[in-house]
């Protein structure tokens, strides 16, 4: 049996959209979902907004409206929260429409890790957890873009956001007086703020196995990536059809220097040969002529035998105070800030705070998860 939820609200014109906005701002809390295809672009094309009130649902339709500028003025309104659950791609649609993101944000997946039920919570779990809902989810990969949306499209919609700010205020009473209500709008605030996309000129750093290149792969390697990212970013298109993400490493470590070589390469598609090929190419021969100088420095090797105790260690004291919490690990300390203690370690012989922790989970777990480290150290002389 279909759950029932209040007949939406169709936004279909500028007009319409401004005068709900204008509501909207009156309002302590709206929650926010949309949807989208990705299949063939770069970014994310909208094919709806959903915005609940708690009494009212609205479908504001992205290909029927074209002046967001109301909506900008909603999302960057600080006196409504707006909630939504796993938001990171919608944050992408927002800033395609409005140009902005939105502020006073609350990511419910978020929320619902520090209070405690688990990490990366889907929607339906979240719902069933809290509310006791069965949410169906079997219009998720349909075509959102087609007109008219059909009605298991329009319902699937609309349940989206019927129950969200429900959902937000029962999580608001469990975190309520708990540091970790402060931590969740901290993270959040990050969500809003941070960049959307990687640095171009920083993403060769994140190929797997980089570390074993030589400076002048590495120099072809960042070249690539560079181009990679900004072609995929200008046309539109997804990263993958313009160089597959198996071939980057491949290429930078035999630098071809014909057509037939660049073919033998892993994962190099006949599509990328014809439209990028002599393009690869030149890239390479390019990042090879460079100055010495300005190679990028060897990436570190993967942590020694000598940190595993280390490491160990860290691991313990991390799942201690997760179960102290209630707060998931991978939330709490992920494992790219335990590499960033011991590679200030294995750089400098000793423990202190590396640069890439800030927040509250330096003062509340890298501070003394050092100071446990230090003594470790000291009891092993």
């Amino acid at each position: 049996m279909p759950i029932e939820h209040p007949d939406p609200i169709w936004v279909l014109d500028s007009d319409s959209l401004s005068q709900y906005c204008q509501q909207w701002l009156e309002l302590d809390a709206i929650a926010l979902d949309t949807e989208f295809i990705r299949t063939d672009t770069f970014y994310p094309v909208p094919g709806l907004i959903q915005v609940g009130t708690g009494q009212e649902v609205f479908l504001v339709d992205p290909v029927s409206v074209k002046d967001w500028s109301a909506f900008g003025e909603v999302l960057q309104a600080e006196s409504v929260v707006k909630v939504l659950h796993a938001c990171s791609e919608d944050l992408e649609v927002f800033n395609i429409l409005t140009g902005c993101r939105p502020v006073s944000l609350m990511d419910t997946q978020l929320a619902a890790a520090y209070a405690g039920l688990g990490h990366s919570l889907s929607y339906q779990n979240l719902l069933k957890n809290l509310l006791n809902v069965d949410l169906p989810k079997d219009a998720t990969r349909s075509d959102w873009l087609q007109r008219p949306l059909t009605e298991a499209q329009i319902s699937y919609a609309t349940l989206d956001v019927v129950h969200l700010l429900e959902a937000y205020q029962l999580l608001l009473d469990i975190l309520k007086g708990k540091p970790q209500l402060d931590w969740v709008k901290e993270d959040c605030n990050k969500l809003v703020t941070g960049p959307l996309f990687p640095d171009p000129r920083e993403v060769w750093k994140d190929v797997k196995r980089a570390w074993q290149l030589n400076p002048q792969q590495l120099a072809v390697l960042r070249e690539l990536c560079e181009y990679r990212e900004k072609e995929a970013r200008h046309t539109d298109t997804p990263r993958n059809r313009i160089i597959a993400k198996g071939s980057l490493w491949p290429i930078a470590r035999y630098m071809p220097d014909n057509i037939r070589s660049l073919s033998a390469i892993q994962d190099m598609k006949p599509k990328t040969l014809r439209k990028y090929g002599d393009t690869i190419l030149e890239l390479v021969e390019q990042a090879k002529k460079q100055p010495e100088e300005s190679y990028p420095d060897k990436l570190p090797a993967p942590l020694p035998k000598s940190a595993r105790d280390y490491g160990k260690l860290i691991k313990a004291w991390v799942q201690h105070k997760s179960d102290e919490l209630g707060v998931p690990v991978e939330l709490l300390f992920p494992g790219k800030m335990s590499n960033a203690i011991l590679r200030q370690w294995q750089s400098s012989g000793r423990f202190s705070m590396p640069e890439s922790i800030k927040g509250w989970r330096q003062t509340e777990i890298a501070e003394p998860l050092i100071v446990t480290l230090k003594d470790y150290k000291a009891d092993q002389r």
